[in-house]
């Protein structure tokens, strides 16, 4: 859920449900919360953050409960404590958006991506999507071969023509993202298209991993976990992903998580309330 997508009203009734849940769960009133830690896709930017605590305040007011103790971080950020507990290494993410971020030994967070559909994303779910709607356009215009994806497109989602395309991506907004599974798919059936994709995307990925890694400045091994609906499994994406990263990186060790996101927000809001 990103508000910059979704809206900030709808973002913040759902966290304020989603606590409230939470706290009927556990048989508390958010009153009793000493500090609630967010992770929130696209909460990079300080004004985001506040406009995010305002508005589920405003709702905990409405409500009738006092202001809640919210810090906001990243979804990455959190995955990131979760993953090593606390401790130094990388997380590549890789969902329907897609960032790197590190934690050194000294403690410094640092990132690469992030930028959002329009701007970045590399890698993602949405820019596997867009690019195979591309190569869409490609062949309705006569300037491509058939794919199998197209075939794969018009089963799936009943697309045949320039006119089908043009209506779901610009009067239903359709989300490019869901095309990602049929780029895979047509990939594993040998699609020379939809394989560039995929190689294309994953040097994206090691690319933005080879500028934290370097950031990093570490020498000796550097522990890394994919993350992500693309790639925290093993699909077509993630082995190509993982061959280009220890081509590429050497230096690297591919693991798996310690524990998952929630566990790192756990961690931080834990420290605020030792902070405070």
């Amino acid at each position: 859920m990103n508000p910059n997508v979704v809206g900030f009203e709808a973002s913040a009734r759902t966290i304020f449900e989603l606590i409230t849940n939470c706290c009927e769960e556990v048989r508390c009133s958010p009153d009793d919360l000493r500090s609630i830690v967010l992770g929130v896709a696209g909460a990079r930017v300080h004004e985001f953050r506040e406009r995010i605590k305002e508005s589920v305040n405003a709702h905990s007011v409405k409500k009738g409960k006092k202001f809640l103790p919210i810090s906001i971080e990243t979804d990455a950020r959190i995955a990131l404590e979760g993953a090593f507990d606390g401790s130094a290494g990388v997380v590549l993410i890789a969902g329907t958006g897609s960032i790197i971020i590190g934690k050194t030994e000294k403690g410094e967070i640092l990132s690469v991506g992030g930028w959002g559909r329009i701007l970045g994303d590399e890698g993602s779910g949405f820019a596997l999507g867009r690019d195979g709607v591309r190569a869409l356009t490609s062949y309705y215009d006569g300037r491509r071969d058939d794919s199998k994806l197209r075939g794969l497109v018009e089963e799936t989602f009943g697309w045949k023509d320039r006119e089908d395309l043009i209506r779901a991506v610009y009067q239903e907004q359709f989300d490019l993202a869901q095309l990602a599974p049929l780029v895979m798919t047509a990939a594993v059936d040998h699609d020379p298209v939809c394989q560039r994709i995929l190689q294309n995307s994953a040097t994206q990925l090691v690319d933005q991993l080879r500028s934290v890694v370097m950031k990093m400045g570490v020498l000796r091994r550097i522990s890394v976990v994919l993350s992500g609906g693309l790639v925290d499994q093993e699909t077509v994406f993630s082995n190509v992903l993982r061959m280009k990263i220890m081509k590429a990186l050497p230096q690297v060790e591919v693991r798996k998580a310690a524990n998952p996101p929630a566990h790192g927000a756990v961690r931080i809001a834990i420290s605020r309330i030792r902070e405070s």
